[in-house]
């Protein structure tokens, strides 16, 4: 009897640590579920953050198109600061080894990086602000070197981020879908338009400022166009036929030297802008760059206009000579020129229609040409 009750005993006493084994597993387990659940939501809420910082630096940017550079800088510092934020629960959630999270934080982690660089966008653009609207005033002063000088300075701040924006955008283009949150999807959809749009903007700033720079030949040659084009007018609104062809002449033999690939390199950086991205005085300077560094197809629009021009003047000394029928035959071709013709520049769109109905009217009234 003896010997069975000791057996109970000793078997009672083996059962306590089996049981203190059971309670550490399932604690450990149970430690190792939350864990998890913790670093899933760290890497979500990572990721938010980080997407919320992109959106900021976007808005950041609108404001500086907008000229609000006041807001521009409070939303930088914000999204820097989201930024900062976002990458600390990142780094956290990497103590992982569970597959889905661990691609979701690569993805963000490309999603951080373009944060980053877009932040350096604003900040570049906002370092260069002053001096791009010293640029712009003194474009409009017609002092073409000194707005070239200017543009010089700020190119080298802009462009030493040119290649971060599309390395950024082509790591972008590896983010894998499969490891994003369905919640989050849209969101990260959105975010990476903001960060494309941000890219061209940038890019338009840099155009703008290459045309400046390059464009200054240009500009002072096509201010002297500008010139004896008033002086042609002039000439034509004082009936001074013999004037006003010389003019016109000296005028096609400008267009003729602006084929030069000297100036058509910089006509080439003029086309490429888009004013609708800009906004105010900068909006306004793209357009009037885009119309006054012609390209080829700018410079045929202008020496067609002057061809129906010099059928103009021919007109009107044949009608002085009181030679109606070989008038008519000037203007008949004058007006077929002008068809061949399609300027985009609304400036030279004008001068097309003021010599289309200069020749309507002495055509209905010859006798009195």
């Amino acid at each position: 009897m003896k010997k069975i009750s000791r057996l109970k005993i000793d078997r009672k006493v083996l059962m306590i640590p089996a049981i203190v084994v059971l309670i550490v597993v399932a604690l450990f387990l149970s430690t190792q579920t939350g864990g998890g659940e913790d670093i899933l939501s760290e890497a979500i809420e990572g990721g938010e953050l980080t997407l919320t910082s992109v959106g900021r630096n976007y808005e950041s940017l609108m404001q500086f198109v907008q000229n609000n550079e006041t807001q521009a800088r409070q939303l930088l510092e914000a999204a820097r600061a989201t930024l900062e934020n976002g990458k600390a629960r990142l780094n956290s959630a990497r103590r992982t080894d569970d597959d889905y999270v661990l691609g979701m934080l690569d993805n963000y982690q490309k999603v951080a990086q373009a944060s980053d660089v877009m932040a350096q966008g604003v900040d570049n653009l906002l370092t260069i602000n002053e001096n791009l609207t010293d640029a712009i005033y003194y474009y409009s002063q017609k002092n073409y070197t000194k707005a070239s000088e200017l543009a010089s300075y700020c190119l080298d701040v802009l462009t030493s981020l040119s290649d971060d924006f599309e390395t950024s955008n082509a790591t972008l283009n590896g983010i894998n879908f499969f490891y994003i949150p369905s919640g989050q999807k849209d969101q990260l959809k959105l975010r990476l338009n903001q960060y494309r749009n941000e890219t061209e903007i940038y890019n338009q700033y840099v155009l703008l400022l290459q045309s400046l720079k390059e464009g200054k030949e240009y500009l002072q040659v096509n201010s002297q166009l500008e010139d004896l084009l008033m002086q042609l007018q002039n000439a034509i609104a004082n009936k001074e036929w013999d004037k006003a062809e010389d003019l016109r002449q000296q005028i096609s033999k400008i267009l003729e030297s602006l084929r030069n690939p000297q100036y058509q390199n910089a006509a080439d950086l003029a086309s490429q802008l888009n004013p609708n991205l800009f906004s105010g005085s900068t909006s306004d300077v793209a357009q009037e760059l885009r119309n006054r560094l012609r390209n080829l197809e700018g410079i045929n629009n202008f020496q067609n206009y002057l061809q129906g021009l010099e059928q103009y003047l021919e007109a009107m000394n044949l009608l002085q000579q009181g030679d109606v029928e070989g008038a008519q035959q000037a203007i008949n071709e004058g007006l077929r020129i002008l068809e061949q013709g399609q300027p985009a520049d609304p400036e030279l769109q004008g001068l097309y229609e003021g010599l289309r109905n200069a020749f309507m009217h002495i055509r209905d009234q010859p006798a009195q040409g």
